[in-house]
């Protein structure tokens, strides 16, 4: 019984780094039918999950830990309506610079109608994504 809690203890102090004592904070992503940038102060960002086709949809992502490197990637894949499995097509797949270390800011427009996802990715690790959101765009 001595050697079993020796052992443990051990262990728990050998993988005590693995172990987060702070809440680690992950990046925003927020969806929104007008310009972030151009609010005020005071006013608040409302996100959207529902666009209307030809209009702009801005999205920001923040960071609160800074990225990693000065670029990000971002897709947009769009879910085929009546496919089951699969039915994912790639409609946009962007490198961008990063002119903030915290945030970025930017917009799309998409011509037809469906349900779209965003996923956002540190240039550094393409494996997984740093946050990822869902919309749909109709004709409305």
């Amino acid at each position: 019984m001595k050697k079993f809690l020796i052992i443990t203890l051990i262990l728990f102090v050998v993988n005590l780094p693995a172990y987060s004592w702070h809440k680690k904070e992950k990046p925003t992503l927020i969806l929104s039918s007008y310009d972030p940038r151009q609010l005020s102060y005071d006013e608040k960002i409302e996100p959207v999950s529902i666009f209307k086709t030809n209009e702009r949809i801005y999205f920001m992502i923040y960071n609160p830990e800074g990225f990693k490197s000065d670029y990000i990637k971002y897709q947009i894949i769009k879910q085929e309506d009546n496919a089951h499995v699969g039915g994912f097509t790639r409609e946009r797949n962007v490198t961008c610079r990063l002119n903030n270390k915290n945030q970025y800011i930017d917009y799309f427009v998409l011509p037809r109608k469906g349900k779209y996802f965003i996923q956002i990715f540190d240039i550094t690790n393409l494996n997984q994504w740093l946050t990822i959101g869902a919309f749909r765009v109709t004709d409305e």
